[in-house]
């Protein structure tokens, strides 16, 4: 008896659990921007584009991003996975923008081939 009562016990903390998943997931926002000029560092975005230019260094994806603007944003990821990327890919870059070296890019968290 003690066995099964473990067991619904884990089941109503996983259901909880995702139930709380859901609801932060839909209350999260990225807006899609044009150019990171417009937006203040540290603000989650989205940004989608093709890419002009790939650079690999040390495990990290160096990648700039032409959007629907001509405007070219320099993005990085930073990922123990291969991506398999490479120039002309349309991709949907989510992040944060950051500023470096007097520059502002996107320190991206996700990256989608579309």
């Amino acid at each position: 008896m003690e066995e099964k009562t473990i067991y619904l016990v884990s089941l109503i903390m996983i259901l909880v659990g995702l139930f709380f998943l859901f609801i932060y997931a839909g209350e999260l926002d990225m807006k899609a921007i044009e150019t990171v000029e417009t937006v203040t560092p540290g603000e989650p975005i989205k940004l989608t584009g093709t890419i002009t230019k790939l650079n690999t260094q040390e495990g990290t994806l160096f990648i700039e991003v032409e959007g629907n603007k001509v405007v070219t944003t320099p993005a990085i990821v930073f990922s123990g996975e291969d991506l398999f990327l490479q120039e002309g890919d349309f991709v949907e870059v989510s992040g944060m923008i950051e500023k470096y070296n007097g520059k502002t890019e996107i320190v991206a968290s996700k990256v989608v081939k579309r």
